[in-house]
């Protein structure tokens, strides 16, 4: 009897730490992203850095949270499209994934004068794209003094998985074979 005490209690909390969550339908997950997506677009006043970019396969968005008046990012949407484009050729999984990287510019010109990645996102092929994508950014500044010289910019990145595991598989031994 004292036994039987002992093995219920222990067979019922193995089973909970085996069982686990299903996840929803694809559906309540995408719109569990968009909803995220549409929280990291529009943030608290207390957040320090000035340009917040949302980026998937499907869209680019750039939002301003602080010096717009002092500075203003030229538009570039042709550039905008090559870079979900790139996006779109590393959509295998189903990820976000969040960085920050710091920017300098020279106070004399503007132009970008270094980057640095304080917080990647861990995934090689995106940070670099990231990197990629900030040095073809360009400023105005409407005072005619560069102000800020350094700021940070936070990018959300979204991949949605939108080809079959074949196809994925065959695009990967494609790459390996060009390396």
């Amino acid at each position: 009897m004292r036994k039987l005490l002992y093995i219920i209690p222990l067979c019922l909390i193995s089973l909970q730490i085996i069982s686990c969550k299903t996840p929803g339908s694809i559906e309540t997950v995408r719109n569990e992203i968009k909803e995220e997506n549409e929280k990291f677009l529009n943030p608290d006043s207390k957040v320090t850095e000035v340009f917040r970019v949302l980026l998937t396969s499907d869209e680019y968005r750039v939002i301003q949270l602080k010096n717009d008046k002092t500075m203003e990012r030229v538009k570039d949407e042709g550039g905008d499209k090559y870079i979900s484009s790139e996006i779109q050729k590393l959509d295998m999984i189903d990820e976000a994934r969040v960085g920050v990287i710091s920017v300098w510019l020279y106070p004399d010109s503007g132009r970008i004068m270094k980057i640095r990645s304080q917080r990647p996102t861990y995934f090689k092929e995106v940070d670099a794209l990231l990197n990629d994508d900030i040095m073809r950014w360009n400023f105005n500044f409407p005072k005619k003094v560069v102000e800020p010289t350094k700021f940070d910019i936070v990018y959300r990145v979204v991949l949605s998985k939108k080809q079959s595991d074949e196809e994925i598989i065959k695009a990967v031994q494609e790459r390996m074979k060009e390396q």
